[in-house]
């Protein structure tokens, strides 16, 4: 990859000398006496990051770029020199290893002077000891203020795209909002009109079309939820969610919610252990959005536990450091669980751990599919109560099932809120 190139002492003698200007002849003798010149094809790495350096090299004829690796697959280029240009200084002054690679940027030409040679000059001239600090501080000047200004023109770019990416957002949830509220007018509609054909004399009288209104009514309350869930979704994601604060019986939310899930607990074999419920402080809460956040809770334990599974729901009350007194509620199920990775991601919008069962939309069969904002909305109900809301788990295994565990703290005084209105349906 190199090849010696035949030039004659006294060239690079009188090729150093105004480059370290002041050095006496006999040290420019002896540099000149024991340096070599190497001629390397354009692209060829001189020195490379990492590698021991025990020789100085200056640029005789072509350029160089020097580059600093960022990770296992780019580099930055941090300098570019031509001739007169020194490399590999540094790695000898501190006897170590390159602290970044040079690739010959054309067929490029170089002086290499050994460090015994090197250091006996420098030893003998302070003056030239003082230049190549302030050469190497001056280079490490300009690798700052390019990065600097690298770092300003990525930010800027960032920037950009974040706004870029909010408006697309935005104008995303504005469409889901307008089109969950058109769509759910006329299935209000459809759904009324559903329950009263399902109650004539016609239809009841009639087998087969009463399984038919059977199924179109069970259809039309599925989707009346789904629609509602985006509303809701809507609402949290544009921080509209408004409470309106009333006595709350924890016990009696969850009684509610059990006694419309009993048929599926029933036909998927699964069990539901409450404890605690006794002598509980009343929250002033929103009765609908605290029931609403519970069954989310509830619903996504029933989805990703398997048939013959366990829930246990675990109530108490306690204090804390950030909420003082509050209603701990702690959901635990034998279901899938979740990886360490998406712990922190299952709260975000249209989220879901794991393959889902995309035939089936419910909202309790096993890894059923659905719209993924269950976890969503619970948190932003908690979060709006001044609550706290996560979630553990040991780690995801469909094979072992390790399961995880949902915790709200919901404070037991209220806390004032700003412009509390009555939540909109």
């Amino acid at each position: 990859m190199t090849q010696p190139s035949q030039f004659p002492n006294f060239d690079v003698k009188e090729f150093l000398r105004p480059l370290l200007f002041g050095l006496p002849e006999e040290d420019l003798d002896l540099l000149a006496e024991t340096s070599t010149m190497q001629t390397y094809p354009r692209g060829t790495a001189i020195v490379r990051e990492g590698e021991y350096g025990d020789i100085v090299y200056v640029v005789y004829k072509g350029r160089v770029d020097i580059h600093k690796r960022v990770d296992d697959e780019t580099q930055r280029l941090l300098h570019s020199g031509g001739p007169g240009e020194f490399f590999g200084e540094i790695a000898v002054l501190r006897q170590g290893t390159r602290t970044a690679t040079v690739r010959a940027a054309t067929d490029t030409t170089v002086i290499e002077i050994g460090e015994q040679a090197f250091f006996e000059v420098l030893g003998r001239s302070p003056t030239l000891a003082i230049r190549f600090l302030m050469h190497i501080t001056q280079r490490l000047r300009d690798s700052d203020e390019q990065a600097i200004q690298e770092l300003q023109a990525s930010n800027l770019e960032l920037s950009v795209a974040l706004r870029r990416l909010e408006r697309l957002d935005q104008r995303k949830s504005d469409f889901i909002q307008v089109s969950a509220h058109e769509l759910r007018t006329p299935l209000a509609a459809l759904l009324g009109y559903t329950q009263m054909m399902e109650k004539t004399p016609t239809v009841q009288s009639n087998p087969e079309v009463s399984v038919l209104m059977d199924g179109i009514l069970t259809s039309t309350k599925r989707l009346h939820r789904v629609f509602n869930s985006i509303l809701d979704a809507s609402r949290v994601m544009n921080d509209e969610l408004r409470v309106y604060r009333s006595p709350v019986s924890v016990p009696a939310v969850f009684h509610s919610i059990l006694s419309e899930v009993d048929e599926t607990l029933e036909e998927r074999h699964l069990t539901v252990e409450m404890s605690g419920l006794q002598g509980l402080p009343f929250l002033s809460a929103a009765p609908d959005l605290l029931t609403k956040a519970f069954q989310y809770l509830l619903n996504n334990a029933i989805k990703y536990t398997p048939d013959g599974g366990k829930i246990t729901i675990t109530v108490e009350s306690t204090e804390t450091p950030e909420l003082g007194p509050v209603v701990q509620v702690a959901i635990k199920d034998t279901g899938i669980g979740i990886a360490p990775e998406d712990i922190d991601l299952i709260f975000d919008k249209f989220y879901r751990t794991g393959e889902l069962a995309l035939h089936s939309s419910g909202t309790t069969n096993f890894k059923g599919g659905g719209p993924g904002l269950g976890l969503t909305i619970a948190r932003g109900v908690i979060e709006a109560h001044n609550g706290r809301i996560w979630a553990e788990s040991p780690g995801y295994d469909e094979a072992r099932c390790p399961g995880s565990t949902f915790h709200v703290q919901l404070p037991v005084q209220a806390i004032t809120v700003e412009n509390e209105a009555p939540d909109e349906e």
